[in-house]
Formats: C-alpha cells, sequence, structure tokens
C-alpha cells in the first residue's frame, strides 16, 4: 500500500508533484491520498488535482481518499459532484468540484454558476454576461477540441470583494497537441505552435481554431479579451506551456522539466480566470461585436425596457432576511445590466416577512434614493396586508438612514 499526503492545492505545482509520484505507484496496490493535513483550497489548485485524479482512476489505480475532513469534503476534490447530484437549497454551487460529462451537463452548470453569481455578488453592467458567455465557451473546448471524455470546473464567489474565480481543467490532449493535429481548413500556423506557450497565445488570438470551418475560433479569445478590459486575471496551462495576463502584464514561458500525464494523448489543460465584478465588462467589446441584448435580462423581459420577477421566483424566499438579500442583488444586478423598470410581481404570494421587505425593498430605496426607487422599482399584486408591511418597511428603512 502506498499513502500520497496532500498539504495544500494552492496551485498548479501540487499537481504536477502528484503526477511525478504516481509513475513510482503499482497499480496492483492500493494508493491512499491523505487528505488529513490539507488546509488550503483554491481553484486553481483543487481542479486540476480532481482531473488527475480522476485520470489515475481511469488507468487503473486503486485510489482511496483517506482522513478527509467535513470541510474539505464538502469541496468534493476527491469525489467531484455531477449535476444530476444538484438538489436546490441543499447542495452548494460554489466552493466545490464539479464533473461535467457532455455539452448538456456544461451548459446546466453554467446556468446554475449564473444564478449564483447574480444572487450573491452585485455587478457593475456586463459582467455577467461576459462571464456567461466565457465560461460556457471554455467548459465546451473540453469537448471540441481536448479529446477528454469529462471536465472540471469550480467557481469561487467573494461578495465583499467583488470577485469571480473560475478554473476549468481537463486531461484531454491539450492545446499545443490539438493545433498541431488541425484540420486542413483550420487557422492554424505552423511555426507559432513550435513551443507550449507559443501555442496557448496563438490560440488565445481571434478566430485561430483547430476544426477549421467547423468553429469559429472566438472561445479563448473572447476570455482574454474580456479579461483585459475587466482588468482581471488568466492563466492558461497547457502541457509544459504556460499563458497569463493580469492588469495587461504577460507572462508566458515553457518549461520542459514539467511532468505531464501523457506526452501524446494527455498533455491537459487548465484554464484559470478571475473577474472583477466592480468592473463593467462587455463580450460585445471583447469579440468587436455590434452592441446587442444581453442574457441575464431576457428571462424577465415583459416589454421595451419594462421587467417582471415573477412571484414563483421568489416565493420560498419571503420568510428570510439572508434571501432577501440575494434577491436584492438580483435586482441590483437588473438595474446594472440596463432594466429601465422593474415590477416585483407578488400575486398569489402569502405573508411578506418584515425582515424580507427590509432587507429587499427597504434597503433597496435607500440605496437607490427614494425618487429613482420610486420611477424604477414597482410592486404589483401585493395584498393590502403586505402592501402596508413593505411601505412601513421603506418608510422605516428610509428614515433611519442605516
Amino acid at each position: 500500500m502506498t499513502t500520497y499526503s496532500v498539504s495544500s492545492l494552492d496551485n498548479h505545482d501540487r499537481v504536477d508533484h502528484l503526477i511525478r509520484e504516481s509513475r513510482t505507484w503499482d497499480k496492483n496496490l492500493p494508493v491512499d491520498i491523505d487528505f488529513g493535513s490539507l488546509r488550503t483550497i483554491y481553484p486553481n489548485g483543487a481542479v486540476p488535482f480532481a482531473a488527475t485524479l480522476d485520470h489515475l482512476r481511469e488507468s487503473g489505480f486503486q485510489l482511496r481518499g483517506r482522513r478527509i475532513s467535513p470541510k474539505n469534503a464538502r469541496t468534493h476534490v476527491f469525489a467531484p459532484m455531477t449535476i444530476d447530484q444538484f438538489v436546490r437549497h441543499e447542495t452548494p454551487l460554489t466552493h466545490n468540484v464539479w464533473k461535467y460529462r457532455d455539452e448538456s451537463e456544461a451548459q446546466k452548470i453554467a446556468t446554475k454558476f449564473m444564478e449564483a453569481l447574480t444572487d450573491q455578488v452585485q455587478c457593475e453592467a456586463g459582467v455577467i454576461d461576459a462571464l456567461n458567455w466565457c465560461l460556457y465557451e471554455v467548459l465546451d473546448n473540453v469537448f471540441q477540441h481536448s479529446g477528454a471524455a469529462s471536465g472540471f470546473v469550480m467557481m469561487q464567489l467573494h461578495a465583499q470583494n467583488r470577485k469571480c474565480v473560475i478554473t476549468v481543467s481537463d486531461t484531454g490532449v491539450g492545446i499545443q497537441r490539438s493545433l498541431m493535429n488541425a484540420t486542413e481548413s483550420a487557422t492554424v500556423n505552423p511555426d507559432l505552435v513550435r513551443h507550449a506557450h507559443l501555442a496557448i497565445e496563438h490560440a488565445a488570438q481571434a478566430g485561430i481554431t483547430s476544426k477549421g470551418k467547423l468553429n469559429q475560433g472566438n472561445g479563448l479569445f473572447g476570455l482574454r479579451r474580456s479579461v483585459e478590459i475587466n482588468g482581471g486575471r488568466l492563466a492558461i496551462r497547457s502541457g509544459r506551456g504556460l499563458w497569463a495576463v493580469e492588469r495587461g502584464v504577460t507572462q508566458a514561458n515553457s518549461d520542459l522539466s514539467r511532468p505531464v500525464v501523457d506526452p501524446e494523448m494527455h498533455q491537459s489543460t487548465t484554464v484559470d480566470w478571475q473577474l472583477n465584478c466592480a468592473t463593467p465588462v462587455s463580450i460585445n467589446d471583447a469579440l468587436g461585436m455590434p452592441l446587442q441584448a444581453g442574457e441575464l435580462l431576457e428571462t424577465i423581459y415583459a416589454g421595451p425596457g419594462h421587467y417582471r420577477i415573477d412571484a414563483a421566483e421568489i416565493e420560498e424566499s419571503i420568510g428570510s432576511r439572508v434571501k432577501g438579500s440575494e434577491i436584492r442583488t438580483r435586482l441590483n444586478n437588473y438595474l446594472q445590466d440596463g432594466a429601465e423598470q422593474i415590477v416585483v410581481d407578488l400575486s398569489n404570494v402569502g405573508v411578506v416577512s418584515s425582515s424580507f421587505a427590509d432587507e429587499v425593498l427597504g434597503k433597496l430605496a435607500l440605496e437607490m434614493g427614494e425618487m429613482q426607487f420610486r420611477r424604477r422599482i414597482f410592486v404589483d399584486g401585493a395584498s393590502p396586508t403586505n402592501r402596508s408591511l413593505i411601505e412601513r418597511a421603506i418608510s422605516l428603512r428610509l428614515q433611519t438612514g442605516i
């Protein structure tokens, strides 16, 4: 029996160490992955580590998780979640590793991630739509280019700092190998893929794809431009190459001593990025496209400049101050994304708690100012009791000013 101890998952170095150590293991003997001393978990360490463990299992290694604390178990590094296991109001969407096995699962995860972002972090104009577009493009690249059977992803939200961090990883052929094996109609320049970091940089240019006319080649390019416009951070590791940009400063290198799972078929790719939710960004600007309406508001569109939130969406939240805070954040995100007027439809809703009315409408009136609030936020279908309660909550919050 072999024991492999994990002390931290805060960067990609632990994955390199895991690959080196796995070459000494015997497939006929079980390997205990000991998480007893694990303290630090970040997406850029946890996601590629989980992907590599999954590949080792598929390769025939007998891996057993040991001394996994309840806190670490919730991150699902050793046993990633799949979207069919998701239970509304029970399963955490963020700060844990998800495994997706096809495009449908990728789309469902992207949708759930954006719901969590919309409810938990106040975002400036365009941030949610840009993240939504970039996330699905990167998730889908696993099936379009890597040849891997599965992808892995984690999102962390930092509401106070208004930041969103996402890492996507796979154990497929890698960017360099994918571009080297490009179809005849592809837009790849062979001279720019001779080194791993140059291949990554080439893949992050507009229109570069290994699939020729089958793909537009804008996935990594749109992500890179969104990060650059937003002032965020992006790091792409694939094979032995690294290409990264942060606040306009680019870093790129190829390290021939860095281990890969398999140089031919499994060089692996990890895309790690962070957007500042407090800084506006437009995916249309990033892609150089004409102005188009964002996806965030489409589901509540009721007419020109007019948006309506159905009571069914918030009925489960009307008795909770914590859930009320999420609804207020969602309303703020709708306003930032261009909604001129929002109707909160309380038809067929029971008694609204005073804490909910204060947390959502009272605090929103204070943040916006009463005149602006009255012009843009409307309550429809409320019973006389609920309307009286809401007006009292707004009045008290405006009087206290805190």
